[in-house]
């Protein structure tokens, strides 16, 4: 199942899924999500991509053209937008080894490249995720290298630095619904269907979903979706705030690209700090999430963003913040 390109080179270096679905395991430790504990006093998520070097070569302009980085998912950097394509149209965008492996390099090309201001993740086709492969599954002999890698995936979209824009059309289910889960900000077009979709078919939730979906709906509602499946559309996600926007399906892309655009013109410290308070704000009392919230302004007072946001309202004119992710 290994994509073009792909080798043992590169399994080798990365520890990625690429090949059988049992490649690349490495047990219960490794899947594990990381320790809440760390986070919540304050410090970097234990997990970090695996660091790719920059060099002045790839620092040297604002734009990467589009790669294939497998067969299964496309990245380019464009206007300090990184655009991370799924791009398995004919399988619906389902699950594959590639797919990870290519949401995994993407992820460390963005940790890696500091003119990345915000992430764009987006699919072909008509159909965002439509979950796992389950054809693939049924003729599995161990999934554990392949959850290993789900799990790997998903905490890079959501530990990511840089905020993460999910553009989700015509359906986002299963894991599907965990990817778009896993990243900060959801835009939908028209008629896209939501749903849980693993205790329809026999498995209990997984791929984050019984972690984001309380967070993201609330438990009450939370508990309703998973134990009856019952599938949610486009209208009806803007209703409970799953997503924040929805679009025509034609306008779709325009609209995500327009949003990542505005949030890559704000000051990247800033929504760095913002998006670490509030990871930690569901797990902290309030005492110990006023402590964080000190200790990062603090880190923002001292910033260069910060002098130049003061001079420019002084001065009566926009703000230049730096071009790099700080």
């Amino acid at each position: 199942m290994a994509a073009a390109g792909m080798g043992t080179d590169r399994a080798a270096r990365t520890g990625k899924t690429t090949g059988n679905l049992a490649a690349g395991a490495r047990g219960a430790e490794a899947a594990a999500p990381p320790d809440r504990g760390d986070l919540a006093s304050g410090t970097r998520s234990p997990y970090t991509p695996p660091a790719v070097r920059v060099t002045d070569a790839n620092l040297g302009s604002d734009n990467l053209s589009e790669v294939q980085l497998t067969k299964h998912v496309a990245y380019e950097l464009k206007d300090r937008i990184a655009h991370v394509r799924l791009t398995r149209p004919e399988a619906r965008n389902a699950l594959s080894p590639e797919q990870i492996d290519g949401l995994l390099e993407a992820m460390e090309k963005v940790s890696a490249d500091r003119r990345a201001r915000v992430v764009l993740l987006s699919a072909e086709g008509p159909i965002f995720c439509a979950g796992g492969d389950l054809k693939a599954f049924a003729s599995a002999t161990g999934l554990e290298g392949l959850a290993d890698g789900v799990h790997r995936a998903l905490f890079a979209l959501h530990r990511c630095e840089a905020p993460v824009i999910a553009a989700i059309q015509g359906g986002a289910i299963g894991y599907g619904l965990g990817l778009a889960s896993a990243c900060d900000v959801r835009l939908a077009a028209e008629g896209t269907r939501f749903q849980v979709g693993f205790t329809g078919i026999g498995l209990s939730p997984d791929s984050t979903t019984s972690y984001f979906l309380p967070r993201l709906l609330g438990p009450s509602r939370a508990r309703y979706l998973m134990l009856t499946n019952t599938p949610f559309d486009a209208a009806q996600a803007l209703a409970i705030g799953y997503v924040a926007e929805v679009h025509p399906p034609e306008r779709l892309l325009d609209a995500a690209a327009e949003l990542a655009a505005r949030i890559a013109r704000l000051p990247s410290g800033a929504l760095r700090r913002a998006k670490r308070l509030l990871e930690v704000s569901l797990d902290n009392p309030l005492e110990r999430q006023v402590e964080l919230e000190v200790g990062f302004i603090a880190e923002s007072f001292a910033s260069d963003d910060f002098r130049e946001g003061v001079t420019a309202f002084v001065e009566k004119r926009k703000p230049e913040f730096a071009p790099e992710r700080q």
